[in-house]
């Protein structure tokens, strides 16, 4: 969907207004890859649409600190102010280097660069080296994992077992966390899924080694959120236009106590593609009292929330269509007060194989 259609909808839900309250600890993350006009577009944003943002944000009292700063806040319950935003660019590209960074260092402003060791120690792709890594982390950034290799991290190889994949998933997140600190002197304990993409055994393994996670969905982070998998705003062509983005800093987290979903990773077997006839549904718990959400499917526009009976603050989302292969997200809002401002959260489903070939 369109960003600009994302906006249309939330501004036509209905009259309903939750009462008045304080703000919720929370924080906005934006995700970039590419800034560039010269790279595909649906990974990119233009160095005009960069600076762009970066002016909202200094025009309009919005905070930019450290990524792991305000996970640390979030995690310990600790106070943040409103408008607080943290940005994160995933893969290393070249542009973050020539383009994103001297804006930044400019402002004084922090930044996390999440990188596959991989790719930086043999130079495949447009990606920055440890020297130029290096500079920038002496200059503000964090550098962080997008895991070894840039690979779907919760598939098995054929023929793995789950205990051999747990094994080879921790050495290679070990080895990236290494090469990080031994070519940057940093060791920042967090990790960008490659593609968004991780399933509740990625998500276990990622918290059990201490480590937090972070996806490409969309959403405000607040002290409800998993820290396995903790969402961002991706920033692309076309979603990237001064009312979305502004739309999106000041969203708040959606008070979501409890998920319950399908793993569409189980409808594949090893032969063939099983793939049901319904769209999987989607139940959130949310804090007492709250109603009034609007959902909406990938390329799909609105979907169907129901109420759960007997289950005060429940509410099942199913998409109209079945789902297609790849990723899809259901996108859940609701309006906080009568300021226009939105409550957030996203939830990402993998339609595709559990193993590599």
């Amino acid at each position: 969907m369109k960003s600009f259609s994302l906006i249309l909808l939330l501004l036509l839900v209905g009259p309903f207004v939750r009462a008045e309250e304080p703000v919720p600890p929370h924080a906005v993350v934006f995700m970039y890859h590419h800034v560039s006009e010269a790279t595909p577009p649906s990974t990119s944003v233009s160095p005009a649409s960069f600076r762009a943002h970066l002016e909202y944000l200094d025009e309009n009292g919005f905070r930019v600190r450290p990524l792991a700063e305000i996970v640390a806040a979030l995690a310990g319950e600790q106070a943040l102010p409103d408008s607080v935003v943290a940005i994160t660019f995933d893969d290393g590209y070249r542009s973050v280097y020539e383009t994103a960074y001297p804006l930044l260092r400019e402002k004084g402003w922090p930044f996390t660069v999440f990188v596959s060791s991989e790719a930086i120690d043999g130079g495949h792709g447009p990606v920055m080296t440890w020297e130029q890594l290096r500079e920038m982390g002496e200059n503000g950034a964090a550098i962080a994992s997008h895991g070894r290799h840039h690979h779907h991290l919760q598939r098995l190889r054929g023929g793995e077992s789950r205990a051999d994949w747990a094994a080879r998933l921790k050495a290679d997140l070990q080895h990236s966390l290494d090469r990080m600190k031994a070519e940057t002197g940093q060791e920042n304990r967090m990790l960008a899924y490659p593609f968004g993409e991780s399933d509740q055994p990625l998500r276990d393994l990622v918290a059990d080694m201490g480590w937090v996670g972070f996806g490409q969905q969309s959403g405000a982070m607040g002290e409800l959120s998993d820290r396995s998998c903790l969402p961002r705003f991706p920033m692309a062509t076309g979603f990237d236009q001064p009312e979305d983005f502004a739309l999106k800093a000041a969203s708040l987290p959606l008070p979501v106590t409890g998920v319950r979903a399908e793993d569409l990773l189980l409808r594949f077997s090893e032969e063939s593609v099983i793939i049901g006839a319904e769209p999987p549904g989607l139940q959130l718990r949310l804090e007492a009292g709250f109603s009034g959400l609007t959902a909406y499917a990938s390329g799909q526009g609105q979907a169907l929330v129901r109420p759960l009976d007997g289950q005060d603050g429940a509410v099942e989302i199913t998409a109209r269509r079945p789902l297609p292969p790849g990723r899809s997200r259901y996108n859940v809002t609701a309006p906080f007060g009568s300021g226009g401002r939105w409550y957030w959260y996203s939830y990402t489903w993998i339609v595709g194989q559990a193993h590599d070939d």
